[in-house]
């Protein structure tokens, strides 16, 4: 009995550190993702600052708000669960394989072929769901810009009795978006009933196979293998266990690498417009606002609206437009108030 009390209590004792550590490994994992998501926000929203007409119209601002939104929770997500599950997963796969190596070709074979038929299974449904994902956040993007369309018209809206065209708008990006989700989350839950296959297929063969090596070893043979089986059917749910952690990573990951890639693009764009360095400290004059061979034209456009525009106005001056020849030359005058 004093035995069964030890081992007992070493049994609690692990049970209650696990415990211990999970909660810390919570904590610490909520707080890393957290702080993560506020540095990057952070880092694109003054991106988005920095951006001219220009690269906001590339994007669009409702995929901007996306991305600032949206596209950052799919990281936060997918580094909540990956810290956790990509570290723990590999160590106890590793662990068990360990355990099993060298106890019968037969069974190790079993489970590699579990495992194979796993890793094929997630290899063909990422191939599959990831291009929906990106058709997904950009179809995010397009509902939030019928929102904002709505929102910022809507006494435009009634002003027309427009409310039935607008409605019929969103639905139908709201249908698209619904119906390619229903897909992707379709397609993904394929996962989890092969998972389960696999799992009790595997205790099944490694049964199936004990028995047929028990039946065919000698006498002083039969209790080392049916303990052997025992042990590799044990070790061999924690491998797959572990590859099923991995799949749960890998149903969040294509979304996470479309929103990923989507931030990177706006983080690597180059600004068309590049402020100066004059930290407001130095500058002798005050007030001041000067033009050097200033010239503009729209994005497209052939020929320059402004070409070589120059004048200076000190504190105080107005600068007013005169009048124009051609279609290129603009000229300026400045008055004092």
């Amino acid at each position: 009995m004093s035995e069964i009390l030890k081992n007992g209590g070493y049994m609690m004792a692990c049970a209650f550190g696990s415990l211990l550590s999970a909660i810390i490994v919570g904590y610490l994992v909520s707080n890393v993702s957290a702080r993560f998501s506020f540095s990057v926000r952070k880092k694109l929203f003054s991106k988005v600052e920095e951006l001219g007409t220009a690269e906001i119209k590339q994007f669009s601002t409702s995929s901007l708000i996306t991305r600032t939104t949206n596209d950052i929770t799919q990281i936060q997500m997918f580094i909540a669960m990956g810290m956790q599950m990509l570290i723990k997963a590999p160590i106890n796969a590793i662990w068990a394989i360990t355990k099993i190596l060298n106890k019968s070709w037969q069974w190790s074979a079993v489970t590699g072929a579990g495992v194979v038929i796993l890793l094929v299974t997630i290899a063909t449904l990422m191939a599959i769901v990831i291009p929906r994902f990106k058709r997904v956040q950009k179809l995010i993007d397009k509902l939030n810009g019928v929102s904002r369309e709505n929102l910022t018209g809507i006494r435009v809206v009634r002003a027309f009795n427009a409310e039935q065209y607008q409605e019929e708008k969103f639905d139908s990006v709201n249908n698209e978006l619904t119906n390619t989700q229903l897909f992707n989350q379709k397609a993904m839950s394929i996962l989890s009933p092969i998972m389960y296959l696999v799992m009790y297929f595997l205790t099944l063969g490694i049964y199936f196979i004990g028995a047929h090596l028990i039946n065919n070893a000698g006498m002083a043979d039969k209790i080392g293998l049916f303990g052997d089986m025992v042990v590799f059917s044990s070790y061999g749910m924690q491998v797959i266990m572990s590859f099923i952690m991995l799949a749960m990573i890998f149903m969040i990951l294509p979304r996470a690498k479309v929103s990923a890639d989507r931030i990177n693009e706006v983080l690597d764009t180059d600004c068309s417009i590049k402020d100066g360095k004059l930290d407001g400290t130095s500058a002798k004059e005050v007030g001041t606002v000067e033009f050097k061979n200033v010239s503009f034209k729209y994005p497209d456009a052939e020929e320059y609206l402004l070409e070589n525009i120059s004048f200076k106005a000190n504190k105080g001056d107005t600068v007013a437009f005169i009048g124009s020849t051609g279609s290129r030359k603009i000229y300026f005058n400045k008055f004092n108030t």
